[in-house]
């Protein structure tokens, strides 16, 4: 299917735009990210309270959620324990048990609020387990480098690898521009984007390096702007596909997954850009600058 009729877009000449665009909301986002500190990381990253409450008659996940909202607290985790719909654990970040007790005693009445355990919670994602995440992080790295040099070489490995670098980074700026925090479901969400981000840049690395043999032209530009455009309607019917499915994960999924879902929609339309604007280009401006010849 072909979304795109016969496109003849000058992605490669707008790069330099794209440039100044990525950096400047890179920078920004750093800053507030700087900024915010261990705002920016929840009750995984840092530790926090726990609250154990039983209400004398039942209630919901959803409207003990709904209740905690007006708190403003930017994460607050809501477990139903048993099944007369009336226990409940709430995990919050640190100092704001008090805060979370004095709200339900007004919803539900102080005296049909029983506090079964208060107490104060070590981070799940410890400095050991933080440590081995990274580790493995940059394990697959090092594994994407290798792969990517053996199928095509390595100067378009490490244009793929700085592009997998260059989404997490624009995701890690706007979710603290958006004062979002970061828990274990972002950390599976931005692994998610790495393996996306790389698929969608292989697709049009492969038909460079296809038109590359079948022309053999020196001229890069051109012969770049006319792969990425000839790949450019299965590229968008892929980020459409995953978009779609990805906003109905974020109306229908629950409170619980909207901020791995608002992660994934921005992860994908940035995995995109980068393919199209960012990995393509750095590799253009590198052969210019240092004048090597792609292996045909």
């Amino acid at each position: 299917m072909e979304l795109i009729k016969k496109p003849n877009i000058d992605f490669i000449g707008k790069r330099k735009w794209c440039y100044i665009f990525s950096v400047a909301l890179i920078v920004t986002g750093m800053i507030v990210f700087g900024i915010r500190g261990k705002a920016n990381f929840g009750v995984d990253f840092v530790g926090g309270n726990l609250v154990q409450v039983k209400f004398t008659s039942a209630s919901s996940v959803a409207k003990v959620r709904n209740e905690l909202k007006k708190l403003n607290i930017p994460e607050i985790t809501v477990q139903e324990i048993g099944i007369q719909q009336n226990e409940f654990i709430i995990k919050s970040p640190p100092g704001t048990s008090d805060e979370i007790l004095t709200v339900l005693e007004a919803t539900y009445g102080k005296g049909n609020v029983e506090v079964l355990a208060k107490s104060e919670i070590s981070p799940s994602m410890s400095v050991t387990l933080r440590k081995r995440a990274l580790t493995a992080f940059f394990a697959g790295l090092v594994g994407i480098l290798l792969y990517l040099t053996i199928r095509f070489e390595f100067h378009f490995a490490v244009c793929a690898t700085i592009a997998i670098f260059h989404d997490l980074l624009i995701i890690i700026a706007i979710l603290a521009l958006s004062r979002k925090v970061i828990d274990g479901s972002i950390i599976a969400a931005l692994l998610t984007i790495a393996g996306y981000s790389v698929n969608d840049t292989i697709v049009i690395f492969d038909r460079i390096r296809e038109n590359l043999r079948k022309t053999r032209s020196k001229n890069y530009t051109e012969l770049f702007n006319q792969s990425i455009n000839e790949t450019l309607s299965r590229t968008v019917l892929t980020v459409l596909t995953v978009i779609i499915v990805d906003i109905l994960l974020f109306i229908f999924g629950g409170e619980p997954l909207k901020n791995f879902a608002y992660t994934l929609f921005f992860g994908f339309f940035f995995g995109t850009y980068s393919s199209i604007f960012i990995a393509s280009a750095i590799l253009i401006d590198w052969q210019k600058m240092s004048a090597f010849k792609f292996r045909l």
